[in-house]
């Protein structure tokens, strides 16, 4: 399996023998997303990857952390890379805090693509309740764009120390997270480096 956290809740759900299940983590394409700095960043630009109206992704617990920094920052902008559903529980939320121009969807995109927009953010953030691994936080990890996680499943093994982590289902750590990212250029550079040399030293394909 693909993490020490996916191995502790395989052994509890089906009460397999733990010397039988060995981890092996999921790699990064480091050369696919990877830092283009000749793509200025938009300021005020925050990202996410998400199945939009997935509980378990956390979107609902990002949009009131959103709601939360407009008050402050009403420059704010979302790129939400998924798709939310029509008259589904993300669009109705939106709605209730008034976020509709605040948030751009964008779906149907290669990774490419992807990693572009990634390069325009100044912040990534991965709200989900759980992962099995976390495949958009290694790949915005790898595109050195600095990353706020929430602690939910194998999130914490992949992002280590190279990111900020928060407690999972906190609107207000989220919140707080990206206000301290957006008012501290150094600390964000810190984390893109530390987020692209981890991608590369511990899950690059090569």
């Amino acid at each position: 399996t693909v993490s020490e956290a996916s191995k502790r809740d395989i052994v509890a759900a089906f009460a397999a023998n733990p010397a039988n299940i060995q981890v092996l983590y999921n790699g990064v394409d480091c050369n696919e997303f990877r830092p283009i700095p000749e793509i200025n960043r938009e300021p005020y630009r925050i990202i996410t990857t998400a199945s939009a109206d997935q509980p378990l992704k956390g979107t609902q617990h990002l949009l009131p952390a959103l709601a939360r920094i407009k008050r402050s920052v009403p420059q704010i902008r979302l790129t939400f890379i998924g798709k939310a559903q029509p008259g589904g529980i993300t669009e109705q939320q939106i709605n209730e805090l008034n976020l509709q121009d605040s948030i751009e969807f964008v779906h149907g995109i290669t990774s490419e693509e992807i990693n572009r927009l990634y390069a325009k953010a100044n912040v990534a953030i991965v709200p989900s309740e759980y992962e099995g691994f976390g495949l958009p936080a290694a790949e915005a990890m790898a595109s050195g764009i600095p990353l706020i996680s929430s602690d939910g499943g194998a999130l914490p093994e992949v992002v280590g120390d190279a990111g900020i982590v928060v407690p999972v289902g906190d609107p207000d750590a989220i919140a707080d997270a990206v206000t301290i990212l957006l008012n501290d250029p150094q600390k964000r550079e810190q984390l893109s480096r530390a987020g692209r040399e981890r991608m590369l030293n511990q899950f690059d394909w090569q």
